[in-house]
């Protein structure tokens, strides 16, 4: 059993890499972390124009319709970089958590726009310092409207659509939902911590 990657993956691999040692040296990341921006908005830009936050998005829905290991390539290749852009949050938390569940309405509404780098998106779990769970999560949805505060919330500052787990008021697991936020909608508040 061959265990390596592909010759394609490690082309990917080869790719990413080059792209970051050129456009994400690491005076990018100590200028995303010491100043105001939410994320390196150059690099992020380039790993779109690749086609890179549509990896593992369906053809359908404008991505590549690659799958996992294509993203643990890419997430090794910016983890090795320190690289500062919302690429776990938005493409390997919410964009997975909208493909695997959400609505076929969802889907076709943000699954593009992910892919094209048009939205940036996040996963909202925890509600403190607590581990996300049944008990800890008292974020409500009712008659359409979702009361609560998460925090963190990975990339909040520079997401547009959140994938919020709520209190269903069910028993254990069964108690978690999922709903789809997005933050640029009335009503919707958020702040740096």
């Amino acid at each position: 059993m061959n265990f390596d990657f592909s010759d394609d993956q490690k082309l990917l691999k080869e790719t990413v890499r080059k792209f970051l040692a050129d456009k994400c040296p690491m005076s990018v990341t100590r200028r995303v972390l010491e100043g105001d921006e939410p994320y390196a908005k150059e690099v992020w830009k380039g790993l779109v124009e690749m086609g890179l936050t549509g990896t593992a998005i369906p053809e359908e829905f404008g991505g590549l319709g690659l799958g996992a290991l294509e993203l643990c390539v890419i997430a090794g290749e910016l983890g090795r970089a320190v690289a500062p852009v919302p690429f776990s949050s938005s493409i390997y938390l919410a964009a997975e958590a909208i493909r695997l569940y959400g609505s076929r309405k969802q889907k076709e509404t943000w699954l593009p726009k992910l892919a094209s780098g048009e939205a940036i998106g996040t996963l909202a779990l925890s509600e403190g310092l607590k581990a996300a769970s049944p008990r800890n999560i008292k974020a409500s949805l009712s008659g359409g409207k979702l009361s609560g505060t998460k925090m963190p919330v990975p990339d909040g500052g520079a997401a547009d659509v959140a994938v919020v787990a709520v209190n269903t008021g069910g028993a254990g697991e069964q108690a978690i939902s999922l709903a789809l936020v997005d933050l640029k909608a009335a009503g919707v508040s958020s702040e740096p911590l």
